[in-house]
Parts: C-alpha cells; structure tokens; sequence
C-alpha cells in the first residue's frame, strides 16, 4: 500500500479532524485540509496531490461538486472522493451539476473503519482519468420525485407544490404516494404521511444538519 497524498475538503471542523485522523492512520500524508471552496483550489496550487476527498455540503457557495469539477479541470488524474451524509447528491439540490468523471461517491454511514476508507481512495486513484467511473450514491427515486421529496421536508403543502409545478393538488397526491411506495412508507392510523415523508428525507440526508 503505497503512501497518498491527500487533500481533505469538509466545513465541519470536528468532522475534518475525525477524517484527516482517519486518513493518517492508513498511511496518507493529509497535505492540506481545509473547510472552503476557495481554500480547497488554493491548496491544490501548491501541492501535489493524489487524491481529495470532499464533503458534498460546504455550507454557503460552491458545493463538493463544484469544488471536484474545479479539481478535476486542473487535474485529470486527480483521484476523486466525494464523502458525504446525504444518500444521493440530488438530495442537496435539484440543480446539482454531475459528478466530474472517476469520482467515488462515499456515504459517510457506509464507512465502518479507517480501512474501508483507505479503499475508496485507491478505487478513486485506480479510477481517475477520461477513462474512469464514476460511482454515485443513487435513491430509488427519479429527478422528480425527488425534488418532490425535498418540498414537502421544506414545509410546503400541496397546494403550494401543486402551483410551483403548475399541476393539478391531485397530481401530487398521486406523485406523493408513489414516493411513499417507493421507500416502503405505510402510514399507520393517527400517523401523518407528510410526516413520515420528512422523516424519511430527513434520514436520507443524514439527519436533520444533511451533514
């Protein structure tokens, strides 16, 4: 297993210490480590790196993607891992762009031990280049029905989901309760399904912060 030079992306700063510890306990030289979008592309102008593993949520400005395509134009060899809570990145926003080519795309509850994160950097290593794949966290879920999702956890009723859509209120009824057969949610009596549709967003982000 051949020493990584690693460049670390997360605004969390117990989170960024927890990580950056992570990675030096599996024999990778953490060059930088950095809570910005900003910080992130000065730092990999004045070091080598081999991989960067970013968080997908930074806060205000540029997401992890943002940050990983700005990355991967300076580098095209430069492995890739996106490390995040959410389940899919489409959960963050609607208006995500792709993943930039060859990135890993790592669910932060997914990873059990400092070796299991070790792998995800060399599969983004092997992976980097025009060539490569990119691995993205998906929820059984379309574009739609996604963003659907992320209106009612915002509070929206159907009516108002309904006048954004320019739809019919039954036709997102409809749409909800697909959502809901789709990730195996089945009101009991006096249970609220909006309720229990927030709760499931809530979870697939990684709890209530989408950490």
């Amino acid at each position: 297993m051949r020493r990584l030079k690693v460049m670390l992306v997360e605004d969390n700063d117990f989170t960024r210490s927890t990580v950056a510890a992570a990675l030096r306990e599996e024999d990778c030289e953490v060059v930088a480590a950095v809570a910005t979008a900003k910080e992130a592309m000065l730092a990999a102008e004045q070091h080598k790196l081999d991989c960067a593993v970013v968080d997908l949520h930074l806060g205000q400005g540029p997401s992890g993607i943002d940050v990983a395509h700005g990355l991967r134009d300076r580098d095209p060899r430069l492995g890739i891992v996106l490390l995040t809570s959410f389940a899919d990145p489409r959960l963050l926003s609607g208006d995500q762009r792709p993943l930039p080519r060859g990135t890993v795309y790592v669910v932060k509850d997914d990873v059990r031990t400092t070796s299991q994160l070790r792998e995800k950097l060399d599969q983004a290593c092997a992976s980097r280049g025009p060539n490569g794949v990119t691995l993205a966290g998906r929820v059984s879920l379309t574009d739609l029905q996604v963003e659907l999702l992320r209106m009612v956890a915002d509070g929206l009723t159907n009516s108002e989901i309904a006048k954004r859509r320019v739809v019919s209120e039954r036709s997102v009824e409809t749409a909800l309760s697909r959502i809901s057969r789709k990730l195996d949610i089945e009101a009991l009596p006096g249970e609220n399904p909006r309720v229990l549709l927030t709760q499931a967003y809530y979870s697939l982000v990684g709890g209530s912060g989408g950490r």
